[in-house]
């Protein structure tokens, strides 16, 4: 491949002298070498702050020092967010799978309520569970993750925020959640301990996370009072905890009694 090409080959825009495309940022093209893979490599682990790497340490520790900077406009440091989300809320859906989080509680259920409810209605609480295991990522995605941003919104709007900045918070803490969720969840089923959603670890671990976040994301970020990022954060909490536990209520008893 040649090195001298006219125009970019990522975006067909025709190239000045220099080592970058001016339009979509690309590098002039070359034909990869033993060399320029081991650039390559070497390169996330020297330059990792834009990397998964360097984003992991940053969101775990300086989350409201992240936000700060990436609704300030300074956002190529840092891995994309977005994409981060939706990768760490795979690895989460697939550790649960993995656990047979969801499928198992279901299965417990059955043994539970066996002769307590008509046979009909046991089966359609076992497929509930499958479900919300199968659709979880989906379920967060659509519905938690915004109703959060909303939530945070109402409570934060006084300190500036719009709502897709308060989105974007949830973006954060979310990838955080996930990813330690994945880690918990690896860890459970490499100790061979059964743990399924009855035991209310994922929920307990969101309620814990979004607290303590909330609580940072004010002071590094808004430089809020201790008490002032405090009372902020349980508020958004017991607001998100009452929606959320209300929203299960109506789509488990819609769908194991209602629709049957």
């Amino acid at each position: 491949m040649s090195e001298s090409a006219a125009s970019c080959l990522n975006c067909g825009y025709s190239l000045p002298d220099g080592p970058f495309c001016p339009q979509c940022g690309q590098k002039r093209p070359h034909r990869l070498t033993p060399g320029h893979v081991a650039h390559e490599i070497l390169h996330v682990f020297t330059h990792a702050d834009n990397t998964i790497i360097g984003f992991v340490p940053q969101i775990l520790l300086r989350p409201g020092y992240v936000v700060s900077e990436y609704l300030a406009g300074r956002r190529k440091h840092y891995f994309n967010p977005f994409q981060f989300l939706l990768l760490v809320v795979g690895l989460a859906a697939a550790a649960a799978l993995l656990l047979n989080y969801y499928d198992g509680t279901g299965a417990e259920m059955r043994q539970r309520f066996t002769g307590r409810m008509p046979a009909e209605n046991l089966e359609r609480m076992v497929a509930y569970f499958h479900y919300v295991g199968k659709y979880y990522n989906i379920w967060w995605l659509l519905l938690l993750l915004p109703v959060y941003a909303l939530l945070t919104w109402l409570v934060y709007r006084n300190q500036g925020w719009n709502y897709a900045e308060a989105f974007f918070v949830h973006v954060i803490i979310g990838s955080v959640f996930h990813l330690l969720l994945a880690v918990v969840l690896v860890v459970l089923w490499a100790l061979h301990t059964r743990a399924l959603a009855s035991s209310n670890i994922a929920s307990s671990l969101q309620v814990t996370i979004i607290t303590m976040y909330l609580i940072l994301v004010g002071r590094q970020a808004l430089r809020l009072s201790w008490g002032g990022a405090v009372w902020r954060s349980l508020l958004v909490v017991a607001m998100g905890v009452a929606v959320s536990v209300g929203l299960n209520y109506l789509a488990f008893h819609w769908y194991v009694f209602w629709a049957a």
